[in-house]
C-alpha cells in the first residue's frame, strides 16, 4: 500500500474541498449542475477510496474518466499519485506539470507541495545515455520512441527493452534493469549487412546470359541477394547486341533492372555499299591516270635531220 503523510494530506484537503463544494452546491441551484459534473465528482470519490486501498490501475482508470468528464486540477494531481503506484513515473510528472499549469483555485501551500513532490517524482525517474555508431539510427524503448532530455533518455524504472537500427545495417537489442534514479550508459555499434538488398534482373530474351559484377548470374530472369552499393549488369545473347547497365541497391529493399535487349541494325539496300565503292574506285583510277599522264609520262619529241629547218633567220 502506497500512503505517504503528504498523501494523506493531499486525499485529506481533497476530501475538505469535495465536502465545500458540496456545501455550496447546495446553496445553489441543483440544475446547474451538469450530467458530466456530477458523474466526474462520483468518479472522484471512487478512486480516492481505491487510491487509498493502493488499487492503483482501478484508481488510474476513474481520475482519467473523471478528468475527461470534468477537467478538474484536484483531480489531475491525484492522478500522479495513481501513476506513481503503478510504477509510470513519466507520466507522474507529466500529470503534477499539467496540474501546476492550471492549479486553479488551489492554496498556495498545495501548490508549493506539488512542486516539491514534482521533484522526488523526477528524482526517481531513470535516465540512460545511448550512444550509437553510425549516427542517424533510429532508438525505440518498449517499442516506442523514448523521452530524450539533454542527451539521454528518461525511463520509468523496471526492465526496459531497448532497440537500435538504421537501413543496411543489422539491428541490435538490448534489455536493462533499472532501477529508481539510475544513471546508466549503453554503446551499440551496428554491424553493416553486405546482402541487406535484393537485385532482380529480367531479360527480354528468355535465354540471355546474365552476369553481375563479372560473374556469371544465371540465365533469364535472375533474382539474387546484393551488398549495398553500385553493380555492374551485362546481359548477352546470340542475335542481340550486349546489354550493359550500372545499378545502385540500397540497404533494404528489391532493385529490379528491365532489359530489353536490341538486335543489330540492318542495311535494307546491299548494294549501295557496292556501288560506292566501285565508284570510288573508277574515280580514283581515272585521276590517277590524268595525274600520271600530266606529271610522269615521258615527252616523245620528233627526230629531225641536221638543217631540216634551214639555216638562221638574219
Amino acid at each position: 500500500m502506497l500512503r505517504t503523510k503528504f498523501f494523506a494530506a493531499v486525499i485529506a484537503g481533497a476530501c475538505v474541498q469535495s465536502a465545500a463544494f458540496e456545501s455550496r452546491a447546495q446553496q445553489a441551484a441543483a440544475p446547474r449542475l451538469s450530467a458530466d459534473e456530477v458523474a466526474a465528482r462520483a468518479l472522484f470519490q471512487q478512486a480516492i477510496g481505491e487510491l487509498d486501498a493502493g488499487q492503483f490501475a482501478e484508481a488510474a482508470a476513474h481520475f482519467e474518466e473523471s478528468l475527461r468528464r470534468n477537467p478538474a486540477p484536484v483531480v489531475q494531481y491525484n492522478l500522479a499519485f495513481a501513476y506513481r503506484g503503478l510504477g509510470r513515473y513519466l507520466d507522474a510528472v507529466a500529470a503534477v506539470e499539467r496540474f501546476l499549469q492550471n492549479p486553479g483555485n488551489t492554496p498556495a501551500d498545495r501548490i508549493e507541495a506539488a512542486r516539491v513532490e514534482l521533484e522526488r517524482m523526477r528524482a526517481a525517474v531513470a535516465r540512460v545515455r545511448v550512444r550509437v555508431a553510425p549516427e542517424g539510427a533510429t532508438v525505440l524503448i518498449d517499442g516506442r520512441p523514448g523521452r530524450e532530455r539533454d542527451g539521454g533518455y528518461e525511463l520509468d524504472p523496471g526492465r526496459r527493452v531497448i532497440e537500435v537500427s538504421r537501413v543496411g545495417f543489422r539491428p541490435e537489442r538490448r534489455e536493462l534493469v533499472l532501477a529508481q534514479g539510475a544513471r546508466e550508459e549503453l554503446t551499440v555499434s551496428l554491424a553493416i549487412i553486405d546482402d541487406a538488398g535484393r537485385l532482380r534482373i529480367e531479360p527480354s530474351v528468355a535465354t540471355a546470359r546474365v552476369m553481375v559484377d563479372g560473374t556469371f548470374a544465371g540465365t533469364g530472369v535472375v533474382e539474387r541477394p546484393a551488398r549495398m552499393g553500385m553493380h555492374e549488369i551485362v546481359i548477352v545473347a546470340d542475335g542481340y547486341l550486349r546489354f550493359t547497365r550500372a545499378v545502385r541497391v540500397g540497404g533494404t529493399g528489391l532493385v529490379r533492372v528491365d532489359a530489353t535487349l536490341q538486335r543489330p541494325r540492318s542495311n535494307p539496300w546491299p548494294w549501295i555499299g557496292a556501288s560506292i565503292g566501285a565508284g570510288v574506285a573508277v574515280v580514283g583510277a581515272i585521276s590517277g591516270w590524268f595525274i600520271y599522264d600530266a606529271c610522269c609520262r615521258p615527252t616523245l619529241e620528233p627526230v629531225l635531220p641536221p638543217g631540216a629547218w634551214g639555216g638562221p633567220l638574219r
